[in-house]
């Protein structure tokens, strides 16, 4: 029986057949002792453990009674089965799937431990918070971290056997990063005293580990206001020394957890350092570079957070799917315009309005899990160009640091729309989700209206998806005088032209190609207006970054919709492999014509002189 939670199928056609892993990433660089076997072998496994063990644990009530990370006196408590789940989850060596394998990790490809975790997103997001978390805090401090220390964090970490957060925000500071009030002041070991209060911060305590690694954020006393002051420390819950013993309490408190929305078994946390002047840090990296260490780590959660919204798409499609498939109410729409006497009631999948909901659905969760698993394969291109220039002596060095600024740049313009695109989709698909099933679906004793409020997060935090349209249009379009952009654009062209040649795919194509020109003739405009009407792209930011994710998503459709067409065409294809292309076929046609070849005409009305939203007065948005 196919899951309920993720599509594995649709996970190794991707990696597979899309982005032809096997050819472009396996046997090469970084990854030369692997091949398709051991991937596969890595994502079977991966699958069981997710729908035997993770699934189960997903409810966040159960006989109305909540399944939730609770406080008491100072202390977190996650719910009962997230123990257990969190060890056998290290124990599989998870949290360092895709890390090299001197500092323990397994050295999977990103794109096969991404879809991997993307099926353990897709059965529990919240328990899944706390090993994420702790991973992009460990890459922190494998990068950062030079300290006689660092060895035995790493280990620790990577092992799952401690745990890690990211404290940035404070109850002032939120998206202004740069006004907090966290202060560090060096001590003659070399040691910083640390003092502040930071809000909102994920797995900030817990009882599934018995230490907690923090980096946080701090300005060193003298230092400048702002970003530029800002230094990055490693900060943990529980003193140690080299060999990892604990000691005592380090003055890290929690003062208590947010009773939130949704991921109600994620502890978020305010923590307080320093009350009893006695929290000691140690700096990470260069005093005054905080926020660009800390922007490492960042990018790797805006990544992951758009992994999540594609997942929680997927799970609550499938979800949708199996009710729809089982639910009967009413006749079939023609019997009704004929009136036919006595015609059978029929399963709601059959109503055309049900099936455009659920064929949108579909396309949304396989289409931003594809733009997700770009941004994975853009990043092990990445590390096999810097494992081939420290590792092969013979290769051409000039040629692979060319090759790993290309695919970094990639990466560069395609975080924010992950991050935002991803997760305001998946979002559509949650609400699509719930109402297919009718009024059940707003009932607890189905899970949708759970996953949609799980989802909801994902556009708020690591940078809201107005902070990431602002970052795209402001930062990321104009890096290199547009060089990483337009590489972008122009790597969307073999696709096209393949398409082209394809009869039945030509329309599909010039749709695709018409929208990504579209979204490159905005930016141009975009940018000059910036200094005559400033409003008007700022006004449009969030919808231009959404335009231009309806067109690479379009362009990522074609490219599936040009493998499947070749498979479902191949006479050696069994019919029910046929029926699987042909959901890729029809998915990619749908998403295409009904969302991509909207994108000229929107970014048209973008460009309009139109600033209704700045000249409004303050007092007439309601009256007193």
């Amino acid at each position: 029986m196919a899951s309920l939670w993720f599509d594995l199928r649709d996970m190794k056609f991707q990696l597979f057949e899309v982005f032809k892993i096997k050819d472009t990433i396996l046997g090469k660089g970084r990854y030369v002792d692997f091949d398709v076997d051991t991937c596969n072998m890595a994502l079977d496994q991966a699958a069981k453990f997710a729908e035997q063990e993770i699934a189960p644990t997903y409810p966040d009530e159960v006989h109305r009674k909540p399944v939730e990370a609770t406080y008491k006196d100072g202390n977190v408590t996650t719910p009962e089965a997230y123990k257990r789940l969190w060890k056998l989850y290290c124990e599989a060596g998870y949290v360092a799937m895709a890390d090299q394998p001197e500092v323990g990790g397994q050295g999977f490809p990103a794109m096969v431990a991404a879809s991997c975790g993307c099926m353990m997103l897709s059965c529990n997001p919240a328990f899944m918070m706390y090993p994420g978390v702790t991973h992009g805090a460990a890459r922190l401090m494998e990068n950062y971290f030079q300290h006689p220390l660092r060895d035995i964090v790493l280990q620790k970490m990577y092992s799952g056997e401690w745990a890690g957060t990211m404290c940035l925000t404070e109850p002032g500071a939120g998206t202004d990063v740069g006004a907090l009030k966290t202060t560090a002041k060096k001590n003659p070991d070399g040691s910083y005293s640390i003092v502040g209060t930071k809000s909102f911060i994920s797995g900030g305590d817990q009882d599934l580990s018995p230490n907690i690694i923090h980096p946080v954020l701090a300005r060193i006393e003298g230092d400048p206001k702002g970003t530029r002051g800002i230094s990055i420390f490693m900060v943990p819950k529980i003193r140690f020394n080299e060999k990892g013993e604990l000691g005592e309490s380090n003055d890290v408190f929690c003062s208590g957890i947010e009773s939130k929305m949704g991921i109600h078994g994620s502890a978020t946390c305010t923590l307080n350092f320093g009350d009893n002047g006695k929290c000691i840090g140690w700096l990470m990296g260069e005093q005054g570079q905080g926020m660009p260490i800390m922007f490492n780590m960042m990018n790797e959660e805006r990544q992951a957070v758009g992994m999540i919204g594609a997942a929680l798409a997927t799970s609550s499609y499938l979800h949708a799917l199996d009710y729809c498939k089982q639910r009967i109410q009413g006749c079939d729409v023609i019997a009704m315009a004929m009136k036919i006497e006595d015609a059978p009631a029929i399963a709601i999948i059959n109503h055309p309005d049900i099936r455009r909901m659920l064929l949108k659905m579909k396309s949304i969760s396989e289409g931003i899990r594809a733009l997700c698993m770009l941004c994975y394969f853009c990043m092990d291109n990445v590390f096999s160009a810097m494992y081939s220039i420290a590792m092969d002596p013979n290769a051409n060095k000039e040629e692979l640091e060319k090759q790993k600024e290309y695919w970094e740049g990639m990466i560069e313009i395609l975080t924010p729309i992950v991050k935002s695109y991803a997760t305001d989709m998946g979002m559509m698909a949650c609400d699509l989700a719930v109402q297919s099933y009718g009024g059940y679906g707003y009932c607890r004793e189905y899970p949708v209206e759970q996953m949609m409020r799980d989802q909801k997060i994902n556009a708020i935090y690591e940078g809201t998806n107005g902070i990431q349209a602002l970052d795209l249009l402001g930062r990321k379009l104009g890096l290199k005088k547009g060089a990483y952009f337009i590489n972008l654009l122009n790597y969307t062209a073999e696709a096209i032209n393949e398409a082209d040649t394809i009869d039945s795919l030509k329309g599909e194509a010039a749709i695709v190609k018409a929208a990504l020109t579209a979204c490159g003739l905005t930016a141009k405009d975009f940018s000059k207006m910036i200094g005559t009407t400033p409003y008007v792209p700022l006004i449009g930011a969030c919808d231009y970054l959404n335009c231009l994710g309806d067109a690479i998503v379009g362009w990522l459709h074609l490219r599936i919709a040009i493998e499947a067409t070749k498979k479902f065409v191949d006479p050696s294809t069994g019919e029910q492999e046929k029926a699987f292309y042909r959901g890729k076929i029809e998915g990619a046609k749908f998403f295409i014509n009904r969302i991509t070849g909207l994108v000229p005409a929107k970014t048209d009305n973008l460009k309009k002189d139109e600033q209704s939203a700045m000249n409004i007065p303050l007092e007439s948005f309601a009256s007193e």
